[in-house]
């Protein structure tokens, strides 16, 4: 179990310092600020200033590093994504920053849904055991119960989401049910 969260902080340890790469290579070209994550809107706006001009004369390399910290944000669960999606828009556009986005959301949800299969799944069901159980038995119900009543949705969720026909198990949960 400690490989596992060995292995986790050495995915960790290396998406940090490859971000951290990415971001002073930026700096180095610019104007020796530091790049870190915005934490208000005031470093939003100064960092959008930042990176506008950067942005207009390497495109490529703008893209990159948002690309990586988005993703290095949304893997890992790191609150804060909202933010980068306005600078998305203030740097590439409101078109092509919503489709930005919205892919980054998917892959770094991916990411993060793989590394929770990975690394969280021992941790959680083996401190948690009566909660796991717990949490198994309500979605088995839910699901029980509104294939009986033929639902499109899950109602009891905080969002709605729509399960296909012949799933009604969300993929979230998967590693749940293999312990």
């Amino acid at each position: 179990m400690w490989r596992r969260l060995a292995g986790l902080l050495l995915v960790f340890a290396a998406a940090t310092a490859a971000l951290w790469l990415l971001s002073s290579r930026l700096s180095a070209g610019q104007a020796r600020r530091p790049l870190r994550f915005p934490s208000d809107l005031e470093e939003l706006r100064e960092l959008a200033e930042a990176l506008r001009d950067y942005e207009r004369q390497h495109r490529g390399a703008a893209l990159a590093l948002f690309c990586a910290a988005y993703l290095y944000k949304q893997s890992f669960a790191i609150p804060g994504s909202s933010l980068l999606n306005v600078l998305a828009g203030a740097l590439f556009g409101p078109w092509t920053g919503l489709v930005l986005c919205s892919a980054l959301t998917s892959v770094g949800a991916t990411f993060c849904y793989l590394l929770s299969g990975a690394f969280g799944k021992q941790f959680v069901v083996y401190y948690f055991p009566d909660k796991v159980a717990l949490l198994q038995r309500k979605v088995l119900h839910h699901i029980i119960s509104s294939v009986c009543r033929q639902e499109p949705f899950c109602h009891k969720s905080p969002l709605w989401m729509p399960f296909s026909p012949g799933t009604r198990c969300s993929n979230c949960l998967r590693w749940l049910w293999q312990h």
